[in-house]
C-alpha cells in the first residue's frame, strides 16, 4: 500500500487518507509509493486532494511573489520621493531683492511714515520694511526643555507684490540653514483688512493645504517685530499693495 508523508508533521499516512491522522492537515504532497510500485494509480479522492493542495501552494507562492514585488516598488518610490523632498527643503530659493541705500534707524523711520498717514496718503517702500525688520534685532525662542534644539533666526524679508506680499525667513537648525516663506493676499475693506495665507514653502518644497496651516503660526512669530505696524495696516482706512510699495491712509 502506498503511503503519504504529511508536510506538516512528517507523519506517514495511508494513501487512502485525505487528512493527516496525526495533525489533521491536508496531505498536500503526492503520496509516496513503495519501491516497484511507482506506476500504481492513485485513488480518486487522494488524487483530487493532492491536486487541490498543489494548486493552493502554487497560488499562494504567486500571490506572495506579486505582493513582494509591488511592496518593493512602493518602498523604492517612497524613498526617492523622500529624498527629493529633503533636497528641495534644504535648497535656497534666492529671492530677488533690488539694491537699496542703507536707511539709518529704519524702525523709527517706518513708524514716522505710518504716523504721517493719518488722513494723508503715504507710500512705504519694501526696502524700508526690510531694513526695519533687519534692525529690529534677532528673534529668540526659549526651548521648553534644554535638550530640544531651537531654530536660530538669521533674517526676515518681505517682498511686496500686486495685491499681496511674500514673507520669507531664514533660520538655522542644528547648523543647517532653512528657508521658509509664506505668500499672503490682501482682502477685506476699510478698517477690516486681512492678510490671507495662500501658499508656503520650505526651501523649494511647496507647502499647501494642511501643511500651510502648520507653518502659519510659526511664520507669525517671525513677524513679531512688525506686529504693531501690521495691526495699523489692518485697521487702516485705505491700503493698496503693489510691487515694491504699500500705499496707506490711516484714521486721523
Amino acid at each position: 500500500m502506498s503511503i503519504t508523508s504529511c508536510s506538516s508533521c512528517a507523519q506517514d499516512n495511508p494513501s487512502s487518507l485525505v487528512y493527516c491522522s496525526h495533525c489533521g492537515a491536508i496531505l498536500s504532497k503526492i503520496p509516496k509509493t513503495p519501491q516497484g510500485d511507482v506506476n500504481a494509480p492513485l485513488q480518486p479522492a487522494v488524487a483530487i486532494a493532492a491536486g487541490r493542495a498543489q494548486r493552493f501552494d502554487e497560488e499562494s507562492k504567486e500571490k506572495h511573489s506579486l505582493f513582494s514585488r509591488l511592496w518593493g516598488i512602493f518602498r523604492y518610490l517612497l524613498l526617492v520621493a523622500l529624498g527629493v523632498a529633503f533636497v528641495l527643503a534644504l535648497m535656497d530659493p534666492k529671492l530677488p531683492l533690488p539694491d537699496s541705500r542703507p536707511i539709518a534707524n529704519a524702525p523709527a523711520t517706518l513708524q514716522q511714515s505710518i504716523l504721517g498717514s493719518r488722513g494723508v496718503p503715504v507710500t512705504i517702500s519694501q526696502s524700508l520694511i526690510n531694513q526695519a525688520l533687519a534692525q529690529a534685532g534677532k528673534i529668540q525662542w526659549a526651548p521648553p526643555f534644554d535638550f530640544i534644539p531651537m531654530p536660530q533666526w538669521m533674517e526676515s524679508v518681505v517682498i511686496l507684490t500686486n495685491g499681496g506680499l511674500r514673507f520669507s525667513v531664514t533660520v538655522t537648525l542644528m547648523s543647517y540653514p532653512l528657508h521658509l516663506s509664506e505668500s499672503l493676499s490682501l482682502s477685506g475693506g476699510s478698517r477690516q483688512w486681512n492678510l490671507i495665507p495662500e501658499s508656503g514653502s520650505l526651501g523649494l518644497l511647496p507647502l499647501n493645504g494642511p501643511l500651510l496651516s502648520l507653518i502659519t503660526p510659526f511664520m507669525n512669530s517671525f513677524s513679531s517685530p512688525f506686529a504693531k505696524e501690521l495691526r495699523v495696516i489692518k485697521e487702516a482706512e485705505s491700503v493698496r499693495i503693489r510691487p515694491g510699495y504699500i500705499d496707506l491712509i490711516t484714521r486721523p
